[in-house]
């Protein structure tokens, strides 16, 4: 674009290309402009989505022979998916990173630039650029700047690890009782000495859920097994999954599929969003049952399930341009320039 806020930003794509940004009403707003704007169809990639779709989509950008030659995705194309991109587009150099609105750090900036142009491919020579002028002079900036090596590695530890520190505690510790899981891990976590460039990882995450099992009747392994599972302890329907299977599950019930999580065609976008948050419910109902076996029918129907729900989530990114949004990304990204500014300015 010539300027921050000029109209048909993305009119001069180009087969090949891939436009980053960072909120899923942003990567739809622009698909849906280029796909206005230019002959070009565009594939859509982003964290939430489930894997085998991100799969699905690399896969249609790829194929010089499909009709999809532009790509628009979040900074989840820098996580092992292979893409044949030409050029990367940075539609703002900012994020909200879950607390606050941040610039992209040079180490970031050059992890998302570094998928473009890549060897054996139809672009062995990669480009970055931005759609707004105002941020070339922070790309050229992180473009140039060494990213620092990698000085420690994140260790989880063991059940066998947390089962032999609890007997520990009980034996020598100033209560002979047995310690409660979460408090055990925090000990862990407080005494532990790791030997060479090694951090200990996922601490809070898996104390937040061994404290969610308190009151739960399970042996202190099978608990740390399920601290262990894949879940966003965030997420208040993923830790609703969890606390229903197993409590049925000790109790002898079968932990049947809930009827929120049935998937069913989606006619707007929160529904599409819905439909993402259903397929990793779905998901960690079949973790949990591969760790803790139950009725082989409430398998199959999860395993049903789950493909419906990608289905359903392929229909509605087939008929994006269909569904009601209401968004403008230009505004949107110069609101978060003045609030990244104003924070600044209050840090001083």
């Amino acid at each position: 674009a010539m300027s921050s806020t000029e109209k048909g930003s993305y009119a001069k794509v180009q087969p090949g290309d891939c436009v980053v940004a960072f909120s899923k009403p942003d990567i739809f707003a622009i698909k849906r402009e280029i796909e206005k704007s230019t002959p070009y169809k565009c594939c859509v990639i982003y964290g939430t989505l489930p894997p085998e779709i991100r799969a699905e989509q690399a896969r249609r950008f790829n194929d010089p022979n499909s009709d999809y030659e532009v790509l628009v995705a979040s900074d989840a194309i820098g996580m092992g998916l292979n893409l044949s991109i030409k050029r990367i587009i940075f539609n703002t150099m900012f994020k909200n990173n879950g607390e606050k609105i941040v610039q992209l750090d040079h180490s970031s900036v050059k992890q998302i630039a570094g998928r473009a142009g890549r060897r054996n491919s139809p672009y062995p020579q990669g480009e970055v650029t931005c759609r707004d002028p105002f941020d070339m002079k922070h790309l050229r900036k992180c473009m140039s700047t060494e990213i620092e090596t990698i000085k420690k590695a994140g260790l989880i530890p063991t059940a066998s690890h947390i089962g032999l520190f609890n007997d520990l505690l009980t034996k020598y510790g100033s209560s002979h009782d047995e310690n409660e899981l979460h408090k055990t891990i925090r000990q862990f976590s407080e005494m532990a000495t790791l030997q060479g460039d090694f951090f200990l990882c996922r601490k809070k995450s898996m104390e937040d859920v061994a404290r969610w099992l308190i009151e739960i009747p399970l042996p202190a392994p099978e608990k740390f097994m399920l601290a262990l599972s894949p879940i966003n302890e965030g997420c208040q329907r993923s830790k609703n999954v969890l606390l229903r299977y197993v409590q049925k599950y000790v109790n002898g019930e079968v932990p049947g599929l809930h009827r929120t999580m049935r998937p069913k065609a989606a006619t707007s976008f929160d529904h599409l969003t819905n439909l993402c948050n259903i397929y990793q419910e779905i998901d960690l109902f079949l973790w949990l049952h591969g760790k803790f076996p139950s009725n082989a029918v409430e398998q199959i129907s999860a395993l049903s399930m789950k493909q419906d729900t990608i289905n359903f989530i392929n229909d509605a990114l087939h008929k994006a341009d269909k569904l009601s949004l209401n968004h403008d990304y230009i505004s949107k990204d110069m609101r978060v320039k003045r609030a990244w500014s104003n924070e600044k300015i209050e840090s001083k």
